[in-house]
């Protein structure tokens, strides 16, 4: 019985082993051409980079890119770029993301490679660029708002330091601006090395330019598009047989093209308000919050004083008036608003000087006499005129932040006195280690025996603007202004009890503090308030226009 049963397992033992030969025998035979599997084709993928760098968008596209470097079936990544650029902590994630790609990485342009997105791209191997594409914009954009500087924290609020509230102190913050733009301009060099064909200098401009363009000055490698670029990568990459996916076929991301980004958007997305960004993009829209002008009486109370005109739509810094009222109270002068033509005509009466600041509304006939016969009168004025100047506009209950040059209109009162502002002196040669070396600190080194300039050795002036006269007194710096090319232009004039200053915010708190730009500004007050004889005014004209007395 036991050797049946070991016969029967023998048997069954080996008719297993036979199964089993005839298994392997079958699995090893080659099969018929249509049935082999196909391997898988390696992949360009393709990343589009259409939005505002920072936010949600460059989130998703940041982590897609960590997953894309453990795929094996990634050969390569090309960036497609049409964007303005955006936060620095956006565009330098996006950037380490890239170089941190252990993929060959090409770049395209194909609209708009501007700012941080142009950042972005020198993290490639090659750049290509569109035919009609912009490329370029290599530098910073930060708001600053030095009215904030003026205000104490709040005795509800308790710091463990003086700089816990403001971050840092203003002119250092300045300087850390300009680093910023130092980062960028090192990653440029270092990821172009060895093809900028161009002075370096030439980026300090921030210009935009165009494919053929930056081709000649080595920021791009080649003009052509996307299929050029992929072609060329398979190429190097010894790729027959490829795909090309957009990285929104194999990961989970999405783009959001913007084109106008308000500026408390991107203000909100930011810890720091310092941008890489092209600023044609930027819509400058409500910022609430910001301290309005001083409050100042529109009554002398008894003492000697200067008029400030408020009658004219003034565009007027609130740390303009601070230091300006700080000037006049040393001197035991008050300040005085007018806030109505009609106001301003009775203050003049019997005011010692008047400080104009930036009107957005040209002075009426009346208006216009007023001031005429009061300087003829021995009243001495101050026309502080700066283009690039900007103040808060309270409108519909909303406070905006708006340049002057969007409100300026034409005035005539300083064309009573042979003078014409212009548009604003730059130094074109900017780039440096610090924020004074910025292209739009301007120098002047004053010579002469103008009285306005004694003791003023060297001022640093914020893009002063310039002005046409033939006046008798003037302060000319070397600059540059747009449209009328490099050259010396006059910022500051004097004819008799009319003058006329090119600048505003070279007098606000820190900026005073450069150079001898206080003594220069203690001078102009000093001035204002001598102590000379003035004519007095006959009785107001119907209009309200007050006349010289005989």
């Amino acid at each position: 019985m036991a050797e049946r049963a070991l016969a029967v397992g023998i048997a069954l033992a080996l008719a297993l082993g036979v199964v089993a030969l005839l298994a392997v025998f079958t699995i090893c035979q080659p099969k018929a051409p249509g049935e082999a599997p196909q391997p898988t084709k390696p992949k360009i993928v393709l990343v589009p980079v259409d939005f505002v760098i920072g936010g949600p968008e460059t989130d998703r596209v940041v982590k897609a890119l960590v997953e894309l470097s453990q795929r094996r079936d990634v050969a390569g990544v090309i960036l497609i770029i049409n964007s303005p650029g955006g936060t620095v902590s956006g565009t330098e994630a996006l950037y380490t993301a890239l170089r941190g790609l252990n993929k060959t990485k090409y770049a395209v342009v194909v609209g708009l490679g501007a700012s941080g997105a142009y950042y972005t791209a020198v993290a490639a191997e090659r750049i290509y660029a569109a035919p009609s594409s912009w490329v370029g914009s290599i530098g910073v954009v930060a708001v600053i708002w030095p009215d904030l500087y003026l205000y104490d924290a709040g005795d509800y609020v308790y710091t463990t330091g003086p700089l816990k509230y403001y971050g840092e102190d203003l002119l250092s913050y300045y300087d850390d601006v300009e680093k910023i733009r130092q980062n960028f301009v090192k990653a440029v060099l270092e990821g172009r090395r060895g093809r900028i064909k161009a002075n370096p200098a030439v980026f300090e401009t921030a210009g935009l330019f165009t494919a053929e363009e930056a081709l000649r000055l080595g920021l791009v490698d080649k003009v052509g598009g996307v299929l050029d670029a992929a072609r060329d990568m398979a190429e190097e990459l010894g790729l027959r047989n490829y795909s090309l996916v957009y990285l929104g076929g194999i990961a989970n991301t999405t783009g959001a093209a913007a084109w106008r980004v308000p500026l408390s958007q991107l203000l909100n997305a930011s810890p720091v308000p310092v941008f890489y960004i092209y600023p044609g993009v930027l819509q400058i829209d409500v910022r609430p919050g910001v301290p309005r002008n001083a409050t100042l009486p529109t009554s002398p109370l008894g003492k000697p004083y200067v008029v400030l005109d408020m009658s004219h739509g003034n565009m007027v810094p609130r740390g303009f008036i601070e230091v300006l009222r700080a000037e006049l109270a040393v001197r035991g002068f008050a300040l005085v608003a007018a806030a109505s033509e009609y106001q301003l005509t009775s203050l003049l009466a019997n005011a010692t000087g008047l400080v104009v600041v930036n009107p957005t509304a040209p002075f009426s006939k009346d208006a216009l006499a007023a001031v005429l016969n009061a300087t003829a009168r021995g009243v001495r004025a101050a026309y502080f005129y700066d283009m690039r100047a900007s103040a808060v506009v309270v409108s519909g209950g909303a406070a905006y932040v708006a340049p002057y040059s969007a409100y300026a209109v034409f005035d005539p009162l300083p064309m009573h006195f042979n003078m014409s502002g212009l548009r604003a002196v730059y130094n074109f040669t900017a780039g440096g280690g610090t924020y004074l070396q910025n292209w739009q600190f301007v120098y002047a080194e004053p010579s002469g025996n103008w009285s306005l300039l004694s003791g003023v050795r060297r001022l640093a002036l914020f893009s002063p603007s310039a002005v046409a006269t033939n006046a008798p007194h003037r302060l000319t710096v070397r600059g540059y202004v747009f449209g009328y090319g490099e050259g010396n232009y006059t910022v500051a004039a004097q004819a008799g009890n009319f003058l006329f200053v090119g600048s505003v915010r070279s007098f606000t708190p820190y900026f005073i503090t450069l150079g001898d730009n206080r003594r220069f500004f203690s001078n102009v007050v000093a001035w204002l308030t001598e102590p000379r004889q003035i004519k007095a005014a006959k009785a107001p004209h119907a209009s309200g226009v007050i006349y010289v007395g005989g």
